[in-house]
């Protein structure tokens, strides 16, 4: 008799193990509280003058479904001086997201053309490296790559 209940109790135990699988469990958001960053530095010359411009990109997954972007940009001529220096305003962005890749459409107005812009985000399998691909109609796709911040 005790050997009867062992193994129901056995069996019970087994059976509530591969009851819930992977599968059953909630997919969750590697995206969610993420910031990332990305510093770009051009240097162009205009006849005698040389100048560089430092441009840094952050992004926030705020929550489940929204982005923050911001920007900042600064102008610096060959001897140090500050020429131009300011942020861009905070722009957001809702988005849905499957595994590691996010996406967002946005649509924005320009000179009378309306254009459909595509952001589509990538993280990489050690989750330090954010990679943004734009896409928008007819133009060559933006290829841009962020570093975790936070």
């Amino acid at each position: 008799m005790k050997l009867k209940y062992i193994f129901t109790l056995l069996g019970v135990m087994l059976l509530g193990l591969t009851s819930c699988g992977k599968k059953d469990a909630p997919e969750t958001n590697p995206f969610v509280g993420t910031q990332w960053e990305r510093t770009a530095t051009e240097t162009n010359s205009t006849g005698a003058f040389q100048v560089t411009t430092v441009t840094t990109e952050e992004i926030h997954f705020v929550d489940d479904s929204h982005i923050s972007y911001q920007a900042s940009v600064k102008v610096t001529s060959e001897d140090g001086t500050i020429n131009k220096e300011g942020e861009r305003n905070k722009t957001e962005l809702t988005y849905v997201h499957k595994g590691a890749i996010a996406t967002s459409n946005v649509t924005v107005a320009e000179n009378e053309k309306v254009h459909h812009i595509k952001f589509t985000f990538t993280i990489d399998g050690s989750k330090q490296k954010l990679t943004l691909v734009a896409s928008s109609e007819g133009e060559k796709d933006d290829i841009r790559i962020f570093t975790r911040k936070k």
